[in-house]
């Protein structure tokens, strides 16, 4: 069995971590750096050794290119990682580790945004999809007068979870004259949702999806957006297959695979439980959580609980086994070496606002990932 880590932690640094650095991407000519002394830490390593790249001053350290880097308690971050997609909230995460709230808050941010670029690194040598799913999933930040829907597209054949994005909504359905108000209030105080955010979520799936495909097969349920977002994807030909939503939920329903995520989604993300005390208070934070289920289940999960013995990348050909959680959160990832789509680029740097919170602070930490 192959037992190579993806994202190894270098004996000797192979890039410049400065961004700005003509070293930081890969270049023909060689790279000059040279050793800067040591410095101790409480933790292993004890030791750790310091550089300084010749071309443009900047100092760096081992522990820079691992992804316990600036963390205090590096210790947690596997735990986390392991009780995000285990049905546990942030708080029973800190009572399970005997720590308060912050150690675990932090790490999950930071783990969503490795994830972000986890899954796009992996997306890199993927093959154009011809055969996808794609759906939404309905719920909430703070209270269900704040609807927000997170929409997934899948490889039907392999289960394989592409991409996902979120969108705000505004509260519908059944409401009494007091909720009617109640939201009228509310979004004279907050403002209203985008009207335009499902559409504009939807096509940035499914562009990133069918990427590359000149046709492809899109199964979906009877929503009145798709169609609307499917005419701006004008490369590729596709053949859109609508399926009721009142259809039993069994494996012989087209849309099975993103009705199983729904539900695994519900089941391992304590915040989209029904009628859960345990919903997010930040938008923002149940996506890196999201972030965090998706490189678990294409990854880490075998696709079937019974007789399988493939991920849904394994079945891509993406990867040849399953990896464990500390493979692959081991070396660090730098954002500027990857793509991200439009939304994912705001999901990374945290510019998504939770109307509801007088205070939304973004990730502005660019030598701290």
């Amino acid at each position: 069995m192959n037992t190579k880590t993806p994202f190894p932690c270098p004996s000797t640094p192979q890039f410049c971590p400065n961004a700005d650095c003509r070293f930081h991407h890969p270049q023909p000519d060689p790279w000059r750096y040279h050793k800067y002394g040591t410095y101790p830490r409480q933790k292993p390593p004890y030791t750790v050794q310091r550089y300084r790249c010749r071309h443009c001053g900047r100092c760096f350290a081992d522990q820079t290119f691992k992804a316990t880097y600036w963390l205090k308690c590096p210790e947690h971050l596997i735990e986390v990682q392991k009780h995000a997609v285990s049905g546990a909230a942030n708080r029973q995460i800190a009572r399970i580790l005997r720590c308060s709230p912050s150690p675990v808050d932090n790490p999950l941010a930071r783990l969503g945004r490795h994830c972000i670029l986890v899954h796009r690194h992996f997306m890199q040598n993927v093959s154009p999809f011809g055969d996808i799913v794609l759906d939404g999933l309905l719920t909430f930040e703070r209270s269900q007068y704040h609807p927000f829907e997170i929409i997934t597209a899948i490889d039907r054949p392999t289960s394989f979870v592409i991409h996902f994005a979120e969108a705000e909504r505004r509260r519908s359905g059944r409401m009494t004259a007091y909720q009617k108000k109640k939201r009228a209030k509310l979004e004279a105080l907050y403002g209203k949702a985008n009207p335009r955010a499902v559409r504009d979520a939807v096509t940035e799936v499914l562009s990133v999806a069918l990427a590359g495909a000149s046709e492809a097969q899109l199964w979906s349920d009877e929503h009145t957006t798709y169609p609307i977002a499917l005419k701006e994807l004008v490369w590729c030909q596709i053949d859109h297959r609508t399926i009721s939503s009142k259809m039993r939920r069994t494996i012989r329903n087209p849309l099975f695979e993103v009705n199983l995520l729904d539900m695994l989604l519900r089941h391992c993300q304590k915040a989209h439980t029904r009628e859960t005390i345990a919903f997010c208070r930040r938008r923002q934070d149940a996506i890196y959580r999201m972030a965090i289920m998706l490189v678990w289940r294409n990854y880490i999960k075998l696709r079937r609980e019974r007789r399988c013995t493939a991920t849904p990348a394994m079945m891509l050909g993406l990867t040849d086994r399953a990896y464990l959680e500390e493979e692959l959160v081991c070396g660090r990832l730098f954002v500027s070496h990857y793509e991200l789509p439009r939304l994912w680029d705001d999901y990374y740097w945290r510019r998504v606002k939770t109307r509801a919170l007088a205070v939304n602070r973004g990730h502005e930490l660019k030598d701290a990932f």
